[in-house]
Parts: C-alpha cells; sequence; structure tokens
C-alpha cells in the first residue's frame, strides 16, 4: 500500500513538474530573426532583363526623313562586377513613323526602325539593395531604315544617362532609366556620315538576376 502511494505521489510530481520544464525550455529557446520587405540582390552577379522604351528624337539633320516619336524594345545582359560597376550589353529596336505601303502581298504598315547594339557601364551610386541609382555611359553601333524595305544608314554613337534598380524580391528587379543618344550615320556604301540624332530615350524594364 504505501508502495502504490509512493508511485501516485512520484507520477504527480512527474505530471506536474514535466510540463513546466517543457514550458522553460521552449521559453528560452532562441528563434530565428526574420525580417519584412523583399529579399535583396547580392552585390554582385549576372543579370539579363527586357524592357519598354519610348525614343524622342530632339534633333535630327540628315535622314530619309524626320523621325517621329516612336517606342519599342530593349533586351539586355550584364555583369555586376562589385558593388561600384556594371558592365551591360543591349539591344534597342524603336518604331517611328508607321506608313502604310503596298507590297507583294499587299498593303502593308511600314516603319522606320532606329537599331541600336551597344556596350555600357553602370556607376553605383549606392550600395543599397532595395533602391540603387546608377549613372551609365557607353558607345554603341545603330542603323535606321524601313522595316520592310531594309537599312539606310549605319554609323555609330554614344549613351549617356542614369536610372535606378528597386528589388522586387530575390530574384527580379524593376529596373527605370533615362538615356541621351547621340548618333551619327552614314549610308553603308558611304565613309561619311550625313545622318546625324539627338535623342532622348526613357525606359522601364523588369530584369532576372542569375
Amino acid at each position: 500500500m504505501r508502495g502504490m502511494c509512493r508511485l501516485l505521489v512520484i507520477m504527480a510530481f512527474i505530471a506536474v513538474a514535466a510540463p513546466r520544464a517543457f514550458a522553460q525550455r521552449v521559453m528560452f529557446y532562441p528563434r530565428p530573426v526574420t525580417y519584412g520587405g523583399p529579399l535583396l540582390f547580392p552585390n554582385s552577379g549576372w543579370y539579363g532583363g527586357i524592357g519598354l522604351s519610348v525614343t524622342r528624337i530632339v534633333d535630327q539633320r540628315g535622314g530619309p526623313e524626320r523621325l517621329h516619336e516612336g517606342a519599342g524594345l530593349r533586351l539586355y545582359a550584364g555583369l555586376r562586377a562589385n558593388e561600384q560597376l556594371s558592365l551591360e550589353f543591349s539591344w534597342l529596336s524603336s518604331h517611328h513613323n508607321p506608313a502604310k505601303v503596298k507590297t507583294l502581298y499587299g498593303a502593308e504598315i511600314d516603319y522606320l526602325v532606329l537599331n541600336g547594339v551597344t556596350a555600357d557601364a553602370r556607376f553605383h551610386l549606392s550600395q543599397e539593395q532595395v533602391f540603387a541609382p546608377y549613372l551609365q555611359g557607353g558607345v554603341g553601333l545603330y542603323s535606321l531604315g524601313s522595316q520592310i524595305f531594309g537599312t539606310d544608314s549605319v554609323g555609330t554613337g554614344f549613351q549617356l544617362g542614369g536610372g535606378f534598380d528597386y528589388a522586387l524580391n530575390s530574384l527580379v528587379n524593376l529596373n527605370v532609366r533615362v538615356l541621351y543618344l547621340g548618333i551619327g550615320m552614314g549610308q553603308s556604301d558611304n565613309a561619311e556620315n550625313d545622318t546625324y540624332i539627338s535623342a532622348a530615350n526613357a525606359e522601364a524594364s523588369l530584369a532576372l538576376k542569375f
């Protein structure tokens, strides 16, 4: 009988003490710290993106006809070398002056297309990873011609401007930039330039971080 009582006392003690000990362990167990907001990009690595651009012609001398405002696409890929510098290659295709023309297949809409293949450097002004402003400059090869009937002029140019990246999450960021384009072109069979274009290009794009 005494043994039974002792056993009951021990079991009661365990029933009371065990939950308290477990609660104390849980209470003082270190929990991982979490933060709100988007996950951030590292300050180096490859990236690539696609964006919509609008091109406004500031001044033009020469060319098949006066270019009006146009819109198009830009594809780009780059390497964030370090916290201060990124190197980027891009292709720009901007469509201007839609006009109805007659072809062998009937009436179609033709555009004057300004194409550019460029190499640029970005100089990052801040090490902040969520909102990161930068300056940009580079050179490029440009062409101007009809979408249907072919290229009229080819030449070189430069880009200067800036923008910012905004991290949407750990993989994607929003890029907004404005660039000044200075372009000199000539006929493909003529070494001298006869077309000079000054333009402002604004772009909004999404970039994927690799």
